[in-house]
């Protein structure tokens, strides 16, 4: 099959099939629903809705003395980038990146305009046709491969009315040198419904 796709397509064919090989220690199919995200490493495999993703790099994000993890997924698919994150408090939450996006899509006229409504803590955004509330904002730490010192950057939230749907925007950088920002929509995704296939704790 490889060798009658274009270029692209085949690499992009080639190294999926690479990573698929790679998988060690897989779950048997009765357990895979049992096992935590929690305990997902480097090197695991998860299947959510249908797709089956690859763990290539696990980062760390912290605020006001709290850590959590983001497992950056390799799709098997299609060979795309997604993001997951997760927190324990009284249980799990998890929560899946969906779409980047940029203040034009989703109503932010300018970043002056984001702080104001930081400041009033009040404002919304809107995509799709659904309504995103101000919910909050504050100063988080990234750690690439959860290393080194972490990199400052703002975090600014807008809820959706039932509170399973976000939109995040980060800030990065200094106002004198001008600020970078990411707009993020992110999901709600039932713990339950991830299927472990393999827990990881290698390279990919």
């Amino acid at each position: 099959m490889a060798s009658l796709l274009k270029r692209s397509e085949r690499t992009s064919y080639d190294r999926r099939f690479a990573v698929v090989r790679k998988m060690s220690s897989p779950i048997p199919p009765g357990e895979r629903y049992r096992i935590g995200i929690d305990v997902v490493g480097i090197g695991g495999y998860i299947r959510f809705e249908g797709i089956t993703f690859a763990v290539q790099r696990i980062n760390t994000y912290e605020r006001q003395g709290a850590r959590w993890p983001e497992l950056e997924l390799y799709c098997l698919d299609d060979g795309s980038t997604r993001y997951l994150e997760w927190e324990r408090e009284d249980e799990i939450s998890v929560y899946v990146s969906r779409a980047k996006l940029d203040f034009g899509t989703v109503g932010i006229r300018n970043e002056e305009h984001l702080w104001k409504m930081a400041h009033d803590q009040d404002g919304s955004l809107r995509h799709a046709g659904e309504t995103f509330r101000y919910h909050e904002d504050s100063q988080v730490g990234f750690r690439r491969d959860g290393k080194g010192e972490p990199t400052p950057f703002r975090q600014y939230l807008f809820a959706s009315a039932n509170k399973r749907r976000f939109l995040c925007v980060e800030e990065w950088g200094r106002r004198e040198d001008g600020h970078e920002h990411n707009v993020i929509l992110s999901e709600y995704l039932d713990p339950s419904s991830i299927e472990v296939l393999a827990k990881g704790g290698g390279d990919v």
